[in-house]
């Protein structure tokens, strides 16, 4: 199994963060796939946010290296020791110095080739290993660029339907959102199909 979190961060999923609003997936991640992951030895590859304008100037930035909001939720037992680190809501935007608390930010600028080798040094290339389960915050956004960006380069991804959440949590309006995902970028997977793949491929 292949797993991506997206912006699994302190201030999207703990309470105090900035954009913390309960969504239901956190617990689900934190208290079913992160489990199951330590005891298969699976890593979760993680993508995550430095949204510091140029220059570090905003006070009240979301995501700052070096604060707590930044902090990933994912213990690093389960974790790839490689973050990616991105500048946007789309992963394939960098900006030089991101994640580094001690660097001052640059402006956000496109990567596409970087992205391209991370996804191949931490999952692997597309045909290998099964399809690529993404899961994370928030759904209608970096999830969604998440998973355009990852298909677009042939890998067989698809969305943890318990993984994931709209901005505000609402249940119905995920539903809505995943049936219309479906449609064009690859079907949603409930976790009880996730485990029955791994378990053909063990």
């Amino acid at each position: 199994m292949r797993l991506i979190s997206v912006d699994f961060q302190h201030d999207f999923v703990a309470p105090g963060g900035v954009h913390h609003r309960g969504q239901p997936c956190v617990e689900f991640v934190m208290g079913t796939v992160v489990p199951f992951a330590r005891a298969h030895g699976i890593a979760v590859a993680e993508i995550v946010s430095d949204y510091r304008s140029p220059g570090g100037n905003d006070a009240d930035t979301t995501c700052v290296p070096g604060q707590w909001g930044y902090e990933s939720a994912i213990p690093l037992a389960v974790k790839h020791p490689v973050p990616w680190v991105k500048a946007s809501i789309a992963p394939t935007w960098v900006r030089d110095g991101g994640g580094r608390a001690d660097a001052v930010p640059g402006p956000a600028v496109p990567d596409p080739a970087g992205f391209a080798s991370w996804l191949h040094a931490t999952i692997g290339p597309p045909d290998s290993g099964g399809p690529v389960v993404i899961m994370g915050l928030v759904l209608e956004v970096c999830v969604l660029a998440t998973l355009i960006e990852i298909r677009l380069r042939g890998y067989p991804a698809v969305v943890l339907s318990e993984g994931v959440d709209t901005y505000d949590g609402d249940q119905g309006r995920k539903s809505e959102f995943l049936d219309t995902l479906a449609g064009f970028w690859g079907q949603p997977v409930t976790w009880a199909e996730c485990v029955a793949s791994f378990a053909r491929r063990a």
